[in-house]
Protein backbone atom coordinates (compact mmCIF):
# COMPACT_ATOMS: atom_id res chain seq x y z
CA UNK A 1 0.00 0.00 0.00
CA UNK A 2 2.93 2.18 0.82
CA UNK A 3 4.12 1.75 -2.42
CA UNK A 4 0.68 3.01 -4.06
CA UNK A 5 1.15 6.03 -1.79
CA UNK A 6 4.67 6.55 -2.78
CA UNK A 7 3.82 6.36 -7.25
CA UNK A 8 0.72 8.80 -6.25
CA UNK A 9 2.80 11.40 -4.55
CA UNK A 10 5.47 11.26 -7.57
CA UNK A 11 3.08 11.31 -10.05
CA UNK A 12 1.53 14.44 -7.96
CA UNK A 13 4.94 15.95 -7.85
CA UNK A 14 5.73 15.77 -11.28
CA UNK A 15 2.58 17.32 -12.63
CA UNK A 16 3.01 20.18 -9.78
CA UNK A 17 6.79 20.55 -11.29
CA UNK A 18 5.14 20.37 -14.62
CA UNK A 19 2.49 23.32 -14.12
CA UNK A 20 4.59 25.39 -12.38
CA UNK A 21 7.13 25.10 -15.46
CA UNK A 22 4.69 26.21 -18.15
CA UNK A 23 2.80 28.95 -15.32
CA UNK A 24 6.23 30.38 -15.30
CA UNK A 25 6.73 30.38 -19.36
CA UNK A 26 3.33 31.96 -19.69
CA UNK A 27 4.02 34.62 -17.27
CA UNK A 28 7.43 35.38 -19.07
CA UNK A 29 5.66 35.28 -22.32
CA UNK A 30 2.94 37.93 -20.69
CA UNK A 31 5.59 39.66 -19.20
CA UNK A 32 7.43 39.95 -22.45
CA UNK A 33 4.34 41.00 -24.20
CA UNK A 34 3.26 43.83 -21.72
CA UNK A 35 7.23 45.09 -22.22
CA UNK A 36 6.48 45.67 -25.96
CA UNK A 37 3.47 47.11 -25.85
CA UNK A 38 5.01 49.75 -23.38
CA UNK A 39 7.74 50.25 -25.61
CA UNK A 40 5.32 50.98 -28.66
CA UNK A 41 3.16 53.31 -26.56
CA UNK A 42 5.89 55.22 -25.43
CA UNK A 43 7.55 55.56 -29.03
CA UNK A 44 4.11 56.86 -30.78
CA UNK A 45 3.33 59.46 -27.51
CA UNK A 46 7.19 60.58 -27.51
CA UNK A 47 7.76 63.44 -30.74
CA UNK A 48 10.19 62.02 -33.40
CA UNK A 49 13.66 64.01 -33.10
CA UNK A 50 15.65 61.75 -35.62
CA UNK A 51 15.05 61.29 -39.63
CA UNK A 52 13.53 58.17 -40.28
CA UNK A 53 11.78 56.43 -43.61
CA UNK A 54 7.50 57.13 -43.69
CA UNK A 55 6.91 53.65 -43.41
CA UNK A 56 5.33 54.32 -39.75
CA UNK A 57 3.16 56.85 -41.04
CA UNK A 58 0.04 57.47 -43.04
CA UNK A 59 1.08 57.95 -46.72
CA UNK A 60 -1.64 58.95 -49.40
CA UNK A 61 -1.08 57.51 -53.00
CA UNK A 62 -2.59 58.94 -55.97
CA UNK A 63 -1.78 60.71 -59.51
CA UNK A 64 -3.11 61.26 -63.11
CA UNK A 65 -3.06 59.99 -66.46
CA UNK A 66 -3.04 62.83 -69.68
CA UNK A 67 -2.42 61.74 -73.43
CA UNK A 68 -4.10 61.33 -76.97
CA UNK A 69 -3.77 62.47 -80.72
CA UNK A 70 -3.30 65.85 -82.27
CA UNK A 71 -3.99 66.85 -85.91
CA UNK A 72 -2.57 69.46 -87.41
CA UNK A 73 -2.71 70.81 -91.03
CA UNK A 74 -2.33 74.49 -92.81
CA UNK A 75 -1.35 76.53 -95.66
CA UNK A 76 2.18 75.98 -95.40
CA UNK A 77 2.03 73.08 -92.55
CA UNK A 78 2.07 69.50 -93.77
CA UNK A 79 -0.73 67.26 -92.41
CA UNK A 80 0.36 65.11 -89.45
CA UNK A 81 -1.78 63.20 -87.11
CA UNK A 82 0.31 61.72 -84.11
CA UNK A 83 -0.71 60.43 -80.67
CA UNK A 84 1.84 63.62 -79.66
CA UNK A 85 2.00 63.19 -75.66
CA UNK A 86 1.18 60.99 -72.46
CA UNK A 87 2.06 61.79 -69.04
CA UNK A 88 1.72 59.89 -65.91
CA UNK A 89 1.71 61.49 -62.55
CA UNK A 90 2.15 59.96 -58.88
CA UNK A 91 1.52 62.14 -56.44
CA UNK A 92 2.30 60.68 -52.47
CA UNK A 93 1.85 62.94 -49.25
CA UNK A 94 2.91 61.76 -45.82
CA UNK A 95 1.06 63.00 -42.70
CA UNK A 96 3.84 63.46 -39.94
CA UNK A 97 2.14 64.42 -37.27
CA UNK A 98 -1.11 67.16 -36.38
CA UNK A 99 0.22 70.32 -37.70
CA UNK A 100 3.37 68.47 -40.43
CA UNK A 101 3.33 66.67 -43.88
CA UNK A 102 5.37 66.34 -47.23
CA UNK A 103 4.08 66.56 -50.85
CA UNK A 104 5.82 64.83 -53.79
CA UNK A 105 4.75 64.53 -57.64
CA UNK A 106 6.64 63.02 -59.95
CA UNK A 107 5.64 63.06 -63.54
CA UNK A 108 7.00 61.06 -66.45
CA UNK A 109 5.75 62.14 -70.45
CA UNK A 110 6.48 60.40 -73.76
CA UNK A 111 6.09 62.81 -76.13
CA UNK A 112 6.18 63.70 -80.14
CA UNK A 113 7.88 67.51 -79.39
CA UNK A 114 6.46 69.79 -82.19
CA UNK A 115 9.48 71.55 -83.74
CA UNK A 116 9.75 74.84 -85.17
CA UNK A 117 6.19 75.38 -83.26
CA UNK A 118 5.55 78.48 -85.10
CA UNK A 119 7.11 77.65 -88.73
CA UNK A 120 9.99 80.54 -88.73
CA UNK A 121 11.43 79.99 -92.35
CA UNK A 122 14.97 80.70 -90.93
CA UNK A 123 14.80 77.57 -88.69
CA UNK A 124 16.74 75.23 -90.71
CA UNK A 125 20.30 77.90 -89.88
CA UNK A 126 19.81 76.05 -86.38
CA UNK A 127 19.22 73.00 -87.23
CA UNK A 128 15.55 72.59 -87.27
CA UNK A 129 12.80 71.96 -90.02
CA UNK A 130 11.60 74.84 -92.15
CA UNK A 131 8.29 74.55 -91.22
CA UNK A 132 6.34 72.67 -87.78
CA UNK A 133 6.85 69.27 -87.91
CA UNK A 134 6.30 66.72 -85.18
CA UNK A 135 9.38 64.43 -84.00
CA UNK A 136 10.23 60.95 -82.83
CA UNK A 137 9.28 60.24 -79.19
CA UNK A 138 11.52 62.02 -76.69
CA UNK A 139 11.08 60.84 -72.55
CA UNK A 140 10.91 63.17 -69.32
CA UNK A 141 10.90 62.66 -65.91
CA UNK A 142 10.42 65.99 -63.31
CA UNK A 143 9.93 66.28 -59.75
CA UNK A 144 7.05 69.33 -60.08
CA UNK A 145 6.62 69.12 -56.08
CA UNK A 146 8.41 68.51 -53.09
CA UNK A 147 7.40 70.16 -49.98
CA UNK A 148 7.26 70.26 -46.56
CA UNK A 149 4.27 72.02 -45.27
CA UNK A 150 3.93 73.05 -41.74
CA UNK A 151 -0.20 73.92 -40.73
CA UNK A 152 -0.22 76.66 -38.18
CA UNK A 153 -3.25 77.85 -38.45
CA UNK A 154 -5.71 78.56 -41.66
CA UNK A 155 -4.61 82.45 -41.99
CA UNK A 156 -0.61 80.61 -42.38
CA UNK A 157 0.60 77.95 -43.69
CA UNK A 158 4.18 77.28 -44.67
CA UNK A 159 5.72 75.60 -47.09
CA UNK A 160 9.81 74.56 -48.17
CA UNK A 161 10.56 73.20 -51.14
CA UNK A 162 8.99 73.17 -54.85
CA UNK A 163 5.78 73.36 -55.70
CA UNK A 164 3.04 74.81 -58.85
CA UNK A 165 3.56 78.43 -58.68
CA UNK A 166 0.24 80.20 -57.07
CA UNK A 167 -0.14 83.12 -60.19
CA UNK A 168 -3.49 83.16 -61.13
CA UNK A 169 -5.66 80.28 -61.91
CA UNK A 170 -4.44 77.97 -64.76
CA UNK A 171 -0.74 77.93 -63.33
CA UNK A 172 -1.79 76.39 -60.29
CA UNK A 173 -4.26 73.23 -61.27
CA UNK A 174 -1.65 70.07 -60.17
CA UNK A 175 -3.64 67.82 -62.55
CA UNK A 176 -3.84 68.08 -66.62
CA UNK A 177 -7.23 66.61 -66.01
CA UNK A 178 -8.64 69.53 -64.42
CA UNK A 179 -8.11 71.72 -67.94
CA UNK A 180 -11.17 72.36 -70.18
CA UNK A 181 -8.87 72.73 -73.61
CA UNK A 182 -5.91 69.98 -73.50
CA UNK A 183 -2.22 71.70 -71.96
CA UNK A 184 -4.63 74.78 -71.19
CA UNK A 185 -3.96 78.33 -72.36
CA UNK A 186 -1.15 79.86 -73.85
CA UNK A 187 0.01 81.60 -70.79
CA UNK A 188 0.60 77.74 -69.44
CA UNK A 189 1.92 76.92 -72.74
CA UNK A 190 4.56 79.91 -73.39
CA UNK A 191 5.39 80.27 -69.37
CA UNK A 192 8.96 80.67 -70.60
CA UNK A 193 8.17 83.78 -71.71
CA UNK A 194 5.85 85.12 -69.15
CA UNK A 195 5.44 83.23 -65.78
CA UNK A 196 8.00 79.95 -64.45
CA UNK A 197 5.47 77.13 -63.54
CA UNK A 198 7.26 76.52 -60.33
CA UNK A 199 7.74 78.52 -57.02
CA UNK A 200 10.70 77.45 -55.18
CA UNK A 201 12.00 77.73 -52.12
CA UNK A 202 9.31 79.35 -49.50
CA UNK A 203 5.32 79.72 -49.58
CA UNK A 204 3.14 81.10 -47.02
CA UNK A 205 -0.34 81.28 -47.53
CA UNK A 206 -3.87 81.15 -45.91
CA UNK A 207 -7.51 82.54 -46.00
CA UNK A 208 -10.10 83.65 -43.89
CA UNK A 209 -14.12 83.76 -43.90
CA UNK A 210 -15.69 86.76 -43.48
CA UNK A 211 -19.83 85.89 -43.46
CA UNK A 212 -20.32 84.45 -47.34
CA UNK A 213 -17.09 85.83 -48.54
CA UNK A 214 -13.34 84.58 -47.78
CA UNK A 215 -10.46 86.38 -48.80
CA UNK A 216 -6.72 84.81 -49.27
CA UNK A 217 -2.94 85.39 -50.15
CA UNK A 218 -0.36 83.88 -51.33
CA UNK A 219 3.55 84.70 -50.95
CA UNK A 220 6.64 82.53 -52.25
CA UNK A 221 9.81 83.00 -53.57
CA UNK A 222 10.96 81.61 -57.19
CA UNK A 223 12.95 80.77 -59.47
CA UNK A 224 13.14 82.80 -62.86
CA UNK A 225 12.69 80.65 -66.28
CA UNK A 226 15.40 82.87 -67.70
CA UNK A 227 18.78 84.22 -66.63
CA UNK A 228 18.45 82.93 -63.07
CA UNK A 229 20.89 84.73 -61.33
CA UNK A 230 18.50 85.68 -58.53
CA UNK A 231 15.83 84.60 -56.41
CA UNK A 232 12.71 86.30 -57.45
CA UNK A 233 9.39 87.53 -55.08
CA UNK A 234 5.82 86.61 -55.86
CA UNK A 235 2.30 87.34 -54.02
CA UNK A 236 -1.18 86.84 -54.87
CA UNK A 237 -4.57 87.87 -52.99
CA UNK A 238 -7.97 86.22 -53.98
CA UNK A 239 -11.43 86.65 -52.43
CA UNK A 240 -14.33 84.33 -53.47
CA UNK A 241 -18.48 85.13 -53.52
CA UNK A 242 -21.55 83.48 -52.29
CA UNK A 243 -20.06 79.65 -52.30
CA UNK A 244 -17.48 80.01 -54.98
CA UNK A 245 -19.78 81.30 -57.50
CA UNK A 246 -17.52 83.64 -57.85
CA UNK A 247 -13.56 84.08 -57.47
CA UNK A 248 -11.45 86.86 -58.45
CA UNK A 249 -7.50 87.34 -57.80
CA UNK A 250 -4.68 89.82 -58.79
CA UNK A 251 -1.31 88.43 -58.99
CA UNK A 252 2.63 89.91 -58.99
CA UNK A 253 6.05 88.91 -59.24
CA UNK A 254 9.56 90.98 -59.33
CA UNK A 255 12.49 89.36 -60.52
CA UNK A 256 16.17 90.37 -61.57
CA UNK A 257 18.13 89.32 -64.55
CA UNK A 258 21.49 90.62 -65.69
CA UNK A 259 20.08 93.55 -67.31
CA UNK A 260 17.51 94.71 -65.30
CA UNK A 261 14.57 94.61 -62.45
CA UNK A 262 11.81 93.60 -64.12
CA UNK A 263 7.70 92.64 -62.84
CA UNK A 264 4.95 90.57 -63.96
CA UNK A 265 1.47 91.27 -63.26
CA UNK A 266 -1.51 89.37 -63.85
CA UNK A 267 -5.81 89.26 -62.41
CA UNK A 268 -7.92 86.44 -63.14
CA UNK A 269 -11.93 85.74 -62.87
CA UNK A 270 -14.06 82.51 -62.50
CA UNK A 271 -17.80 82.44 -62.78
CA UNK A 272 -20.32 80.05 -62.16
CA UNK A 273 -23.61 80.06 -62.26
CA UNK A 274 -25.02 76.54 -63.64
CA UNK A 275 -25.51 75.70 -66.08
CA UNK A 276 -22.81 78.67 -67.17
CA UNK A 277 -19.22 79.17 -66.51
CA UNK A 278 -16.52 81.31 -67.58
CA UNK A 279 -12.97 81.46 -66.73
CA UNK A 280 -10.70 84.80 -68.08
CA UNK A 281 -7.35 85.57 -67.50
CA UNK A 282 -4.37 88.41 -68.02
CA UNK A 283 -0.94 88.14 -67.73
CA UNK A 284 1.78 91.02 -68.57
CA UNK A 285 5.78 90.84 -68.29
CA UNK A 286 6.61 94.80 -67.71
CA UNK A 287 10.28 95.27 -68.92
CA UNK A 288 12.67 97.98 -69.94
CA UNK A 289 14.98 96.27 -72.13
CA UNK A 290 12.14 94.83 -74.57
CA UNK A 291 8.65 95.69 -75.35
CA UNK A 292 6.41 93.42 -73.00
CA UNK A 293 5.04 90.34 -73.68
CA UNK A 294 1.20 89.70 -72.36
CA UNK A 295 -1.23 87.34 -72.72
CA UNK A 296 -5.08 86.64 -71.86
CA UNK A 297 -7.94 84.33 -72.82
CA UNK A 298 -11.62 84.18 -72.39
CA UNK A 299 -13.23 80.57 -72.17
CA UNK A 300 -16.98 80.71 -71.72
CA UNK A 301 -18.82 77.44 -71.10
CA UNK A 302 -22.57 75.61 -70.75
CA UNK A 303 -23.31 72.42 -69.21
CA UNK A 304 -25.78 70.98 -72.01
CA UNK A 305 -26.29 67.99 -70.04
CA UNK A 306 -26.21 67.95 -66.38
CA UNK A 307 -22.73 68.01 -65.28
CA UNK A 308 -21.58 65.58 -68.25
CA UNK A 309 -20.71 67.56 -71.27
CA UNK A 310 -19.55 70.90 -71.26
CA UNK A 311 -19.33 72.80 -74.24
CA UNK A 312 -17.24 75.30 -74.53
CA UNK A 313 -15.49 78.26 -76.49
CA UNK A 314 -12.48 80.23 -76.25
CA UNK A 315 -10.48 82.90 -77.51
CA UNK A 316 -7.07 83.36 -76.60
CA UNK A 317 -3.77 85.41 -77.40
CA UNK A 318 -0.27 85.26 -76.68
CA UNK A 319 2.41 88.08 -77.83
CA UNK A 320 5.61 87.15 -77.10
CA UNK A 321 8.32 89.92 -77.60
CA UNK A 322 10.84 87.90 -77.02
CA UNK A 323 10.35 84.95 -78.24
CA UNK A 324 13.24 82.53 -80.11
CA UNK A 325 13.71 79.99 -82.48
CA UNK A 326 16.01 77.15 -81.39
CA UNK A 327 16.97 74.40 -79.18
CA UNK A 328 19.73 75.10 -76.28
CA UNK A 329 21.85 78.00 -76.81
CA UNK A 330 21.41 78.26 -80.62
CA UNK A 331 18.79 80.57 -81.01
CA UNK A 332 17.11 83.22 -83.22
CA UNK A 333 14.48 86.33 -82.03
CA UNK A 334 11.46 85.89 -83.59
CA UNK A 335 8.29 87.70 -81.93
CA UNK A 336 5.31 86.43 -82.14
CA UNK A 337 1.73 87.49 -81.92
CA UNK A 338 -0.97 84.56 -82.10
CA UNK A 339 -4.34 84.05 -81.60
CA UNK A 340 -6.19 80.65 -81.08
CA UNK A 341 -10.05 80.55 -81.07
CA UNK A 342 -12.74 77.45 -81.28
CA UNK A 343 -14.73 75.18 -79.77
CA UNK A 344 -15.12 71.61 -78.10
CA UNK A 345 -16.71 69.19 -76.29
CA UNK A 346 -15.77 67.48 -72.75
CA UNK A 347 -17.25 64.72 -71.58
CA UNK A 348 -17.15 63.88 -67.68
CA UNK A 349 -18.35 60.36 -67.41
CA UNK A 350 -17.38 60.10 -63.82
CA UNK A 351 -15.97 62.78 -61.08
CA UNK A 352 -12.70 61.68 -62.35
CA UNK A 353 -12.28 61.28 -66.35
CA UNK A 354 -12.17 63.93 -68.80
CA UNK A 355 -12.48 63.02 -72.42
CA UNK A 356 -12.04 66.09 -74.34
CA UNK A 357 -12.66 66.59 -78.28
CA UNK A 358 -11.50 70.58 -79.35
CA UNK A 359 -11.28 72.50 -82.48
CA UNK A 360 -8.39 75.30 -82.61
CA UNK A 361 -7.36 77.95 -85.48
CA UNK A 362 -4.23 79.49 -84.76
CA UNK A 363 -3.86 83.02 -86.46
CA UNK A 364 -0.64 84.65 -86.60
CA UNK A 365 -1.32 88.16 -86.51
CA UNK A 366 1.11 91.38 -86.93
CA UNK A 367 4.54 92.11 -88.79
CA UNK A 368 5.41 88.32 -88.55
CA UNK A 369 2.19 86.88 -89.39
CA UNK A 370 4.19 85.88 -92.89
CA UNK A 371 7.55 85.62 -92.76
CA UNK A 372 9.84 85.56 -96.05
CA UNK A 373 6.55 84.32 -98.14
CA UNK A 374 5.40 81.65 -95.24
CA UNK A 375 2.23 81.10 -93.63
CA UNK A 376 2.60 80.52 -90.18
CA UNK A 377 -1.43 79.66 -89.40
CA UNK A 378 -2.96 76.62 -89.22
CA UNK A 379 -5.70 74.46 -87.89
CA UNK A 380 -5.52 71.65 -84.97
CA UNK A 381 -8.22 69.15 -83.70
CA UNK A 382 -7.21 67.50 -79.86
CA UNK A 383 -8.80 64.05 -78.91
CA UNK A 384 -7.52 63.31 -75.52
CA UNK A 385 -8.60 61.32 -72.12
CA UNK A 386 -7.70 62.51 -68.84
CA UNK A 387 -8.16 60.05 -65.66
CA UNK A 388 -7.20 61.45 -62.04
CA UNK A 389 -7.02 58.31 -59.43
Amino acid sequence: MKYFFFFLFLITTSLVAATDKEFEELKKRIEDLESQQEQLLMSAAEPKTSVGSFLNDSLTLGGFFDGGYNFITGPDTDTQFVNNSNALGLNLSADLGNRYRFVSQLVNIIQAPLLNEHSDPNAPTVNLPKNRHYESYTTLAVVTQGYLEYNFSRMFNLQGGLGYIPFGYALQLREPVLYVRRNGPQMVRQSTYLIPNLWSGFHLYGSKAVGTREYGYNVYTFTPSRKAHFIGLGARSWMSLDDEKFIGGISAQIAKNDDETYKTVGADARFDFHPFQIRTELAELISKEVQNSWSAYVEPGFWIYNEEVLWYVFGDYFYGANNETGLGTITLPDPIQKWEYGTGLNWLPTSFTRIRLGFTYYDYVGNNSIKQGQQRDYFGTDISVGVAF
